[in-house]
Formats: structure tokens, sequence, C-alpha cells
């Protein structure tokens, strides 16, 4: 079975070098010619073009930040589906709304190629450890051929439903990363103001009620080692929350706090955190509470 990859940043470099460690043609494509050579060195193949790629390979995957990126590699002149051949079998990993999912989804079947939109869920470390969460809209039966490629990178894979099925559960979730990372930055710029210490408040939070897996995440690998290299961009936070919000404006939904949290994180965004671990959001608020 011949594989390929599209996008090695931080989460599809390490999922492009778990295929490799099993599948023997793996081939890697990336804006950033330097990922590419990080991917070469671990044993796979680079050196195609995109429509090469779509011409040749059996399963085709794209991981890509913004919804623009990934319309434009499927919708492109020189993207997947005007150089797809019958029976390809096109899988995003990618976080957009299942209307551009399903949109995908639609020009595929014209092509006989088919679709799977599969969001993922754990970060650069789950995707090194191949422990990813992946959640699957599309064919149930393609589900089921891809589904050992899927379980390469991936330990807990769900199939949802239908095309756009697996996109919705992604911003789901991505709404509940941007409350309990709110959660978290308040907790902790009132724990400082009140002068206690932070790693007894973090003990005793962790085992009680109030823990999360984000509040783990921040406070561990970013605002204790007051670092905040980005794992997960904050500006990629607020993309995920803007489609939130779309979304739950075409259902006619409010969601009260998502809406306040989407307007803080573009707040955060503008304010120079855009580049930051999404964690930044605590010096975000201490920072807008110091100049109140």
């Amino acid at each position: 079975m011949k594989l390929a990859f599209v996008g090695l940043g931080n989460m599809g470099l390490p999922m492009a070098k778990n295929l490799v460690k099993v599948y023997d043609t793996v081939y890697g494509l990336n804006r950033s010619k330097g990922k590419e050579e990080l991917f070469a060195q671990a044993g796979g193949k680079v050196g195609l073009s995109l429509p090469e790629l779509a011409q040749t390979a059996d399963v085709i995957m794209t991981c890509l930040p913004l919804p623009e990126d990934v319309h434009n590699v499927y919708f492109a002149d020189d993207g997947i589906l005007a150089n797809g051949h019958p029976g390809l079998v096109a899988i995003d990993f990618s976080t957009v709304s299942p209307e551009l999912s399903q949109n995908i989804y639609a020009a595929a079947s014209e092509k006989n190629i088919d679709f799977l939109d599969a969001p993922i869920s754990g970060g650069p470390p789950g995707a090194e450890a191949g422990t990813l969460s992946i959640m699957v809209g599309g064919k149930e039966e393609i589900f089921a051929k891809v589904k050992p490629v899927l379980e390469v990178m991936g330990k807990n894979i769900y199939y949802v439903g239908p095309s756009g099925s697996g996109s919705a559960v992604k911003l789901i979730n991505q709404l509940m990363v941007g409350i309990h990372t709110q959660a978290v930055s308040e907790a902790l710029v009132l724990a400082k103001a009140l002068g206690l210490p932070f790693d007894k408040v973090f003990d005793i939070l962790n085992n009680s009620f109030a823990q999360s897996r984000i509040f783990e995440r921040h406070y561990t690998q970013f605002i204790a080692k007051d670092h905040y290299e980005p794992g997960f961009a904050l500006e990629l936070l607020h993309k995920d929350t803007n489609l939130v919000q779309e979304l739950a404006e075409k259902k006619n939904l409010n969601l009260p706090v998502g809406q306040q949290v989407n307007e803080l994180l573009r707040e955060a965004k503008s304010s120079g955190y855009a580049k930051e671990d999404m964690s930044s959001m605590y010096k975000f608020i201490q920072e807008k509470n110091n100049r109140s």
C-alpha cells in the first residue's frame, strides 16, 4: 500500500513518522522543505508533487492548519480532487467546518474518490506516541478499510457517522478546550493574587473535581515553566472557536460562555499572543488585570 501525507507540521510530522515504522512506502509533502528533510531522515520518501501523489498513492492524508489550506489542497487545479485516481482514499485530519468536509466529500464522490473527515486530538505528545483520538465521518466501509492505517497513529479511534460528523465532534471538543483554557487561566490568576503556592494549588485541584487534561497540560508543560513555545498556538484555538460560533449560528444556538471565550481569544491574539501556546491565555488574563 502506497501512502502519502501532506502537511508535516507539529502534528503531521510525528504522525507520518509513525506510518514509516509500519508501511514500506510513505511519501511526505510540506511547504517548508526543512520538515521534508526531517521526514526523509526518518525513512520517509519525498520529492513528488501534490498531483503526483494524488495520482500514485492508495491513501493520501492531509493535516493542515487552516480551512483555506484544506480547501486549496483539495480543490485547486493542482490539488487532490483534480488529479486523484478512482479508488483513491483521502483522509483529512485538519480541524475544519462540517460544511467544508461535506463539500470535499461530495466533490470527491463525483471523481470516484473516497473521502473521510478524521480530525485528531491529543497534541504533539499524542502524535509522537501514536495515541491520538481520531473521530471519523464518511462511509463506514471506507473507515473499516483504512482503520489499520489510523491505528498506527491513534489509540482511540471512533467512527461517528456520515460525512462531516468527525469535524462536528472535533469542534465540540475545541469548544470545551477553549472554555477549560479560560477556566485554568482565571483560576491561576486568582491563586497568584491570593499569594497561594502554585505547585500546591495544582496538586490539590488536579486531584479534585476541577481536574482536567487541559489543566494538567497547561500547568505542567507551560505555566509552571513560564515557557510558551506553542504545542498548539493560541491563534489556532481562536480559529477553532470561531468555527464553533459559526456552526452555532447556523443552528440558531446561543453559546454564551463559548462566545465570550472566543472574544477573549480574539483580544489575546490581537495583543501579541497569537503565536504563543494557547496556555498563554494565563499571561493575557494576568496582563489584562494589571492594566485595569
